[in-house]
């Protein structure tokens, strides 16, 4: 367990799942550039794969919630849901119901697309981080530097090799990039959005990052 000020930053476990729930739909698909663009049914038009993601998340243990702990039900104000991909062992397949998530992968898809990241570091094994969102009001306090540090800390105790990203916003990329990640493909929404992502300003691009641990 890490500690700074009033907020912790613990293990993520099964009792978290509510209070990350609300976080993401309160937060991250309403608020994220691409998510806002795009403009979610909430709840219940991401509600399967966020169910999906933090079932994963769980199962693999290396994921992290930050909590505020002044508050009388220890709020979540920040999450990083992370998984590992063994290149040994087949993925299970998803079927994301919604069109607006199944566009948002397809623009991932076209950023991964032709690298092989498996191979770049040398490893069986990436640990990759799939979502992170800060509460609003705990932005700026370096909550995101320190959920990605405790977590690319955890990759390194399991002897994980490497590790990758897929940042939809500049303010994702930067975080990452402090982090000592590198940019390993990007590409621009205005070329790739199929004109539904026209007016993105600074957020105009889906950038691969990863990073040799």
């Amino acid at each position: 367990m890490e500690s700074h000020s009033t907020i912790e930053i613990v293990p993520l476990s099964p009792e978290h799942r509510q209070g990350i729930t609300n976080l993401l739909m309160g937060s991250f698909f309403l608020q994220e550039p691409l998510n806002a663009m795009l403009q979610f049914e909430i709840p219940h038009e991401p509600m399967a794969w966020v169910d999906h993601i933090v079932d994963g998340s769980i199962r693999d243990q290396c994921s992290f919630v930050a909590i505020d702990t002044t508050t009388p039900y220890k709020n979540i104000v920040g999450v990083i849901l992370n998984g590992i991909s063994d290149r040994t062992q087949k993925q299970d397949e998803f079927v994301i119901p919604s069109e607006k998530l199944n566009f948002i992968f397809s623009l991932i898809d076209k950023v991964s697309d032709g690298h092989d990241l498996f191979e770049l570091y040398k490893t069986d094994r990436l640990f990759h981080c799939d979502v992170i969102n800060i509460d609003e009001n705990q932005r700026g306090h370096n909550l995101s530097v320190r959920l990605i540090t405790t977590s690319l800390n955890k990759a390194r105790q399991l002897g994980i090799k490497g590790a990758f990203v897929v940042c939809t916003s500049l303010f994702s990329r930067k975080a990452f990039l402090r982090q000592g990640f590198e940019v390993v493909n990007e590409i621009l929404y205005s070329e790739h959005g199929n004109g539904r992502l026209t007016d993105m300003g600074i957020h105009d691009r889906c950038t691969l990052l990863g990073t040799k641990l």
